[in-house]
């Protein structure tokens, strides 16, 4: 066969394989807001409600108002609030005319700010008849991302209006700091970081629950004969409260 042929013979070939070989583009999207992002502002959440005391709900009904309540996340805060509640024992109403005690939430703050610092030498645009343009060198480079929730609860009996002490306001923050050395990074920290390196370590632990007995039970002070007569329009104030000392969650 003629070397012509063969030459041809070939181009054919590998023109019919460069038709059926196909390619394919993966094709990525990133949500509106980053899981960073979401996890500072719920990392906050847990750590302002863990300043609250949730025992003195137990064996009570309990109705949990938002309506003033306006902020991102709201879901979350929401749950987070009824779960705590449920776990102490309390029973959680639809309704604030079947309640014993009312939670009415508030937020102050839900929301997240960063700041970055570093060492270097910032872009610079020299004008003139060809003008230059030198780039922007990082030598050392710190990015720090914070969360910061401020929660308020106004904890009161329906009834007789009276205002339960254990609420209150809480303020906490979240962080998640990165750097860079010459480029090599990121080495980061925060409370955010933490959290993933202990959540992820047994992806599928469940946190168990302290036991129902070691629940704190909260009881209103009752008067008795050597009290003195109360003024007219002042309630009962509540017994003095001890927290217990909650054993440390189990991951398995």
């Amino acid at each position: 066969m003629p070397a012509s042929c063969r030459i041809a013979r070939w181009s054919v070939l590998a023109l019919c394989l460069s038709v059926s070989l196909g390619c394919a583009t993966a094709r990525t999207t990133d949500t509106p807001r980053t899981g960073i992002e979401q996890l500072l502002i719920s990392n906050a959440v847990d750590q302002a409600l863990d300043k609250f005391e949730f025992g003195m709900l137990q064996g009570r009904a309990v109705y949990i108002d938002d309506k003033y309540l306006d902020c991102v996340d709201k879901g979350y805060l929401l749950s987070s609030i009824r779960e705590r509640a449920l776990c102490h024992g309390a029973r959680v109403v639809s309704k604030a005319e079947e309640a014993e005690v009312v939670l009415e939430i508030r937020a102050g703050a839900m929301g997240t700010d960063n700041s970055e610092t570093f060492i270097g030498t910032p872009r610079i645009a020299i004008p003139g008849l060809m003008p230059v343009e030198l780039p922007e060198v990082k030598f050392w480079n710190w990015t720090s991302h914070f969360g910061t929730a401020k929660i308020g609860i106004l904890a009161y009996q329906p009834k007789s209006g009276t205002v339960i002490p254990q609420g209150g306001q809480a303020v906490a923050r979240s962080d998640d700091t990165k750097w860079y050395v010459l480029g090599i990074g990121p080495f980061g920290r925060g409370s955010v970081k933490s959290e993933i390196s202990q959540r992820t370590a047994e992806p599928f632990a469940l946190t168990r629950f302290a036991p129902h007995s070691q629940r704190p039970v909260f009881a209103m002070a009752q008067p008795t004969e050597d009290d003195e007569p109360m003024a007219a329009g002042q309630s009962a104030q509540p017994a003095t409260y001890q927290a217990p000392s909650y054993p440390p969650p189990q991951y398995r």
